[in-house]
């Protein structure tokens, strides 16, 4: 089977969860749908639980934060979490140099959370400092740890509760979280403790990871600066199999990986929305970073180019002011041989 091949099948996701048209905002502020019409009692005892269970990883944190004992271990030693919860650039990334020139410059100054290994005698697991964990093996020095018992359950909420007070997880990273939780058995009320979001916006963490297939998801990285709505957005376009081959050849595009994170999301968005917009009536012409500089709309016998010049600032000048040569160019006999 060739590459092209295996990109259509993970594209093709055969069952995808049906995303909101509209993205619904309520609950964002943390509160809590009711688990049966109704029950009030229900509602509080589960707010209490959620409380309760939020108030573990806050405590951890505190315990690291107020002197709780440090030590340093082999790094060799810590296995990552049983529970994915970010998207790990390649080491080029910018963001892990300025941490790996920190932590070389200034030694790590906040300590890891890890486990005692469930299954394996002597070696852990860690909760969250993930990233720490790798500046440690690649610079050869000793991790700073907070050793603590813990039960599954106490790890994911420690490490998303960390996650959600440093805000450092992309929207699509948290998707992934949630998915992730979901998969490994937990319940929900443990999903909506770990992320500390409500149960609306888990429904919409959960479908959008169930829509964009894992290998997309990988290619485009993070995206920190995309938002939830773009992502929405992105997934309801995906799950358009007339778009597959859009996606296909972008990912097979060597300058596409080139592109930071977000870059490569702007060029995946702009493409398919380039061809949604199309669909409605006009082209649009993209320039090759996949951003839809020029709307062409054709009205009997006009056509109209409005420029978006926030994208492609005097493009619309440069033009202007070439007119002449253009034409010259479109009465020449050859014009056709003209790329």
């Amino acid at each position: 089977m060739n590459r092209k091949s295996q990109i259509r099948d993970l594209l093709l996701k055969p069952e995808k969860p049906n995303l909101p048209s509209t993205p619904d905002t309520s609950n964002d502020s943390g509160h809590y749908e009711r688990t049966r019409s109704g029950a009030v009692n229900t509602m509080a005892d589960t707010l209490q639980r959620l409380s309760a269970d939020a108030e573990v990883g806050r405590e951890l944190r505190e315990q690291i934060n107020s002197g709780a004992t440090v030590v340093e271990l082999d790094p060799e030693l810590v296995e990552p979490s049983f529970v994915t919860d970010r998207i790990l650039l390649p080491g080029d990334d910018q963001t892990f140099r300025d941490l790996v020139n920190s932590i070389e410059t200034h030694g790590q100054q906040v300590p890891v959370l890890v486990r005692p290994h469930p299954d394996i005698a002597g070696r852990y697991q860690i909760a969250y400092g993930h990233r720490r964990l790798r500046v440690a093996k690649l610079l050869g020095k000793k991790i700073r740890a907070v050793v603590r018992v813990m039960e599954s359950k106490e790890v994911v909420i420690a490490q998303g509760t960390e996650n959600s007070e440093r805000r450092d997880l992309s929207f699509i990273e948290r998707a992934l979280f949630a998915r992730n939780l979901e998969t490994a058995g937990f319940s929900r009320d443990t999903i909506m403790a770990a992320l500390s979001v409500g149960s609306p916006e888990v429904t919409r963490l959960l479908a959008v990871a169930g829509a964009i297939a894992e290998r997309v998801v990988y290619a485009i990285g993070p995206a920190p600066k995309a938002g939830r709505l773009r992502w929405m957005a992105l997934a309801r376009m995906l799950e358009k199999q007339e778009y597959v081959p859009i996606i296909e050849r972008l990912l097979e595009d060597p300058l596409y990986q080139k592109g930071d994170t977000d870059a490569r999301f702007a060029r995946l968005y702009n493409a398919l929305s380039a061809k949604e917009a199309s669909k409605r009536g006009g082209d649009i012409w993209c320039n090759p970073r996949g951003e839809p500089v020029v709307r062409i709309e054709r009205i009997k016998t006009k056509t109209r180019l409005i420029i978006d010049e926030r994208l492609a600032p005097q493009f619309g000048a440069f033009l202007t002011q070439n007119l002449d040569a253009l034409y010259a160019t479109f009465t020449t006999p050859d014009r056709g041989e003209i790329a």
